[in-house]
């Protein structure tokens, strides 16, 4: 009898581990999830989106301020461990009359998910009188993700749960923009995530991905070297199943060399950043995000940014 309870205490302590073994991996893999989900809204969230690296908001943008380099680095969370760091290499180049390429490379650490997104951007540019132009843009993602395994205790890599996402194929997708030159007036729309966004897939925090975003900047004194420019924006961000988010801003510049930027959303933040160009070629800036509350993005985040303009458009 002794022996027959020795073997059920050992049967029930081992089947106790075992599913404590899988509420753990289950756990992580929600995490996993939302950190992915996160991941995502952070490849859309940069601050120099705004002003510097316009090809973010759309890819119709590309070209648009001719040939050049850019490289940021966006951090939230500072202070705590596995905070997200997002880090991306942009390059825009025109070829020919009217068409333009441009390339992103996006590397996101988010806790345990390394994020991968290479984006391939190609815009097209139809001329009309009076300086008026329409150019439409297409673009092209792949995104791959792989965990830190580092984080997990050991041999959890090879259940099967694990093993899947870590195995996870490539995801393929494309966005469109539009963008109406008019002078100093640009109107703008784009659509992202065009083959997730249209599918009926429910994943687990799909109801805050980007769907579409629309615009209008307007410059003022954009000819007038001499004078302070302005140039206010006003944009929409629609999502899956989320409300809209408003941003309202203006970028000012003074003598080409110095920049600086307010944006208000209407769900709290705050952004804000300053640039300087650095003779003709190099231009430094820093951002800051209050998200004085929390939606569709991280916490407090800071931004750095380089710029370098091989040409001009």
């Amino acid at each position: 009898m002794i022996f027959r309870m020795d073997v059920i205490m050992t049967t029930n302590y081992k089947d106790k581990l075992i599913i404590s073994k899988r509420l753990i991996l289950i756990v992580v893999l929600i995490l996993t999830q939302y950190q992915q989900t996160i991941g995502q809204q952070r490849t859309e969230n940069p601050m120099s989106q705004y002003f510097h690296n316009q090809s973010l908001l759309n890819p119709g943008f590309t070209g648009t301020d001719g040939n050049k380099i850019q490289a940021f680095q966006n951090r939230s969370w500072v202070g705590f461990d596995g905070a997200p760091v997002l880090t991306v290499l942009t390059g825009e180049f025109n070829f020919g009359k009217n068409a333009a390429i441009g390339g992103h490379i996006f590397s996101d650490k988010s806790g345990i998910v390394y994020r991968t997104t290479g984006l391939l951007n190609y815009s097209y540019r139809i001329k009309f009188k009076n300086e008026h132009e329409l150019r439409l843009g297409i673009g092209f993602s792949v995104t791959s993700e792989r965990l830190d395994l580092d984080m997990l205790e050991p041999g959890a890599s090879v259940d099967p749960l694990i093993a899947a996402n870590i195995n996870g194929k490539p995801a393929y997708d494309g966005n469109f923009g539009m963008l109406y030159n008019a002078k100093q007036l640009s109107i703008w729309s784009s659509f992202f995530r065009i083959s997730e966004n249209l599918s009926n897939k429910s994943n687990l925090g799909n109801a805050d991905l980007l769907m579409m975003k629309s615009g209008i900047y307007y410059h003022i004194n954009q000819d007038k070297v001499d004078q302070i420019q302005f140039k206010p924006l006003a944009m929409i961000s629609l999502y899956k199943d989320f409300a809209p988010v408003f941003d309202f801003g203006t970028q000012i510049i003074v003598n080409k060399y110095v920049n600086a930027m307010f944006v208000y959303q209407t769900i709290g933040n705050v952004r804000a950043g300053a640039g300087l160009t650095l003779g003709d070629i190099c231009e430094a800036n820093i951002f800051y995000n209050s998200n004085n509350r929390q939606a569709n993005m991280n916490a407090q985040q800071f931004e750095f940014g380089l710029t370098f303009k091989l040409s001009k458009n």
